[in-house]
Parts: structure tokens; C-alpha cells; sequence
């Protein structure tokens, strides 16, 4: 089934009506250690269930409101409640497509962190974290929680700047403002801009050994530097699979697979189904977390504007006003 007008999305659609997010940068000065800001408001049709999935190449902190999520984790199937204030989630390193499931109506607020950043903010180390979720209010014992601080009656921009100042600061701060490794940032910046680039290459580059590159990225990904550059291919294969890639980047991304067979079978790995299949189903969170990972590619590669949209979005879907309600 192809994604449509089925999912009603209050914060911005596909050319084609699949439903994307918001999104924005932190506050210049916290951008070394969060990337992006996410906003997704989204209803299902009544009776219907999603069983998508989600991909998160570095650890991510998302808000869930509305209805549970069902989550398909390394500690097995959980279900995760909102209750009254939402929940905050913290998204560990993925090493495949998690398995996700809703049905209702969601609102997430994510913040995608920087490659080495999270464990600096005092969160897990990220190789204990791989295909993991973590409840953040009670990692950190937070009599207040994180989603009752969003102030529903004001618009998106107030929710963004609200949590930029009442959590991802406060972080910053208590960390002592230390910054994460250059060398890790540079190894993520080929992840998105080169990813046939090899381990050996990457350690010449910075006059170190490769033993030095695989410690390093071992400690900021999660997983070694062969499968970040792998997992980056793959996603960015997704990424033109589900129309959330520029169309001429698409043949590029194809060229970095020996041939079709090989496509199929990387796909296959982590996604755990064929590229048909992939590209035919109903993958909105998939999609949303795709949006992301693209939007920040073509900023590494100097390919779109600050304030210019990805082509992939439809400029009459795009959040005009504040939300209704909480």
C-alpha cells in the first residue's frame, strides 16, 4: 500500500501526501552537540494500525504523546505509554531498522544528536545502547517531566525553544561545555557526504592509525567505522526509495552497490525486506527519521539553502500556524 492522504500530518507532507515533520536546528550555540529538531503531528484513520519502524544512525531523544508505541527492541517487544505528559524515550544507536507500531494519533518531538555528543551529556555509553530504548526521566531521576515543559498553547517555534533552553542546555552546561570529538564529527561528515570512502583513507586523511580511527569511532557510533559507512549507504538508499532524496542524487546512490543483487541483499539486511517492498509500504516514521538524515546530507554537501525546504516536500503542506491543542 503506498503511502497517501490516509495519515493526516499537521506538520508538512511529501509531494506524493506522505506525512514528514517539522524541523529546525538547535540554537547556534548548542550545535555541536544536537544537529536537528523534529516536530511530527500526525492521525491515523480510525481501526488503523501502522507497522513501520525506525532508524536512528545516532542516539535521538524523542517525546511521544497520544497513543502507546510498540517498539521491537534488543530487550524484546515494549509497549510505551504517553500517559498524561508524554514520555521522553531515548533512542540508543541502531544497527537495523527497530520495529515500530502505533495506531491513533501521535505527536513526537525528537532531538538528533551529534555523533559522540550524547555520552558527553552524561547518557550511556552508546556501544550499551545499540537497538535499545531508555525511559530519560527516570535515567536521570527528573521530578519534572520532560514533556509536561512543552508549552502546548504556543506554537511549534515556543516548543523548540522551550526544550532547547530547559534541556539540551542544561546538558551542555553540566558537561562543562565540552565538545565532541573533531575527528569523530569529520568521520560523520563522510558518512553523509562520501560513504565509499575507506577506514584506511579516513585514517590517512588525519595522519593516525587505523587502529586510532576504529577506537574512536567504536566509542562515538556504537559500531565500528566499516559498518557506520555501510549503515550510512544503506539509509541513503532508503532515503531515494521513499522519495525523501533529490531525484539526481539517486543515481549516485545507486552506483555505490556493485549491482541490482547487491542492493537487494543490503536493503534486505537491514530493513529486513526487499527495496519493493520497502518503497510500497506504509513507512511514515521511517520516512520521517529518513527526512533527517537527508536534510543534513545535502547541508554537508553545500546542496541546499539554509532556508530552502527539500525538494521531496509539498510547499502548501508546510506548518503555518500553532497546533490546536495538547
Amino acid at each position: 500500500m503506498k503511502n497517501g492522504p490516509l495519515i493526516k500530518s499537521q506538520t508538512g507532507a511529501t509531494r506524493g501526501g506522505s506525512p514528514l515533520a517539522l524541523s529546525r536546528a538547535p540554537a547556534s550555540d548548542l550545535l555541536p552537540w544536537g544537529y536537528w529538531w523534529s516536530i511530527a503531528e500526525c492521525e491515523l484513520p480510525e481501526g488503523m494500525r501502522i507497522d513501520c519502524g525506525r532508524v536512528v544512525d545516532h542516539p535521538c531523544m524523542t517525546i511521544i504523546y497520544h497513543d502507546a508505541w510498540t517498539a521491537g527492541t534488543a530487550d524484546g517487544e515494549q509497549v510505551w505509554e504517553p500517559g498524561e505528559h508524554g514520555r521522553a524515550l531515548y533512542f540508543g544507536p541502531q544497527t537495523k531498522c527497530m520495529p515500530l507500531s502505533i495506531s491513533g494519533r501521535y505527536t513526537a518531538i525528537a532531538l538528533y544528536f551529534n555523533a559522540g555528543a550524547a555520552t558527553l551529556l552524561g547518557f550511556p555509553d552508546n556501544s550499551e545502547m545499540l537497538d535499545r530504548i531508555i525511559d530519560i526521566d527516570e535515567y536521570f531521576g527528573r521530578k519534572i517531566p520532560l514533556g509536561a515543559m512543552v508549552p502546548w498553547e504556543e506554537d511549534y517555534e515556543a516548543w523548540l525553544s522551550t526544550l532547547d533552553e530547559r534541556f539540551l542546555r542544561p546538558l551542555v552546561e553540566a558537561a562543562n561545555f565540552e565538545e565532541p570529538n573533531p575527528i569523530a564529527i569529520d568521520f560523520e561528515q563522510q558518512c553523509l557526504a562520501n560513504p565509499d570512502i575507506t577506514v584506511e583513507e579516513f585514517a590517512a586523511g588525519h595522519d593516525v592509525s587505523k587502529r586510532t580511527i576504529e577506537r574512536l569511532i567504536k566509542s562515538a557510533f556504537g559500531i565500528t567505522p566499516k559498518q557506520a559507512l555501510r549503515r550510512a549507504r544503506v539509509l541513503d538508499m532508503a532515503a531515494a526509495l521513499l522519495d525523501v532524496a533529490r531525484p539526481e542524487d539517486k543515481p549516485e546512490i545507486e552506483l555505490r552497490y556493485f549491482d541490482q543483487s547487491h542492493r537487494v541483499k543490503e536493503v534486505r539486511s537491514f530493513f529486513g525486506m526487499p527495496p519493493t517492498e520497502l518503497k510500497n509500504g506504509l513507512r511514515p516514521f521511517v520516512r520521517l527519521a529518513l527526512e533527517v538524515r537527508q536534510r543534513r546530507r545535502l547541508d554537508a554537501l553545500n546542496r541546499l539553502g539554509p532556508d530552502e525546504i527539500g525538494p521531496w516536500r509539498d510547499p502548501n503542506a508546510e506548518p503555518r500556524s500553532a497546533p490546536q491543542s495538547g
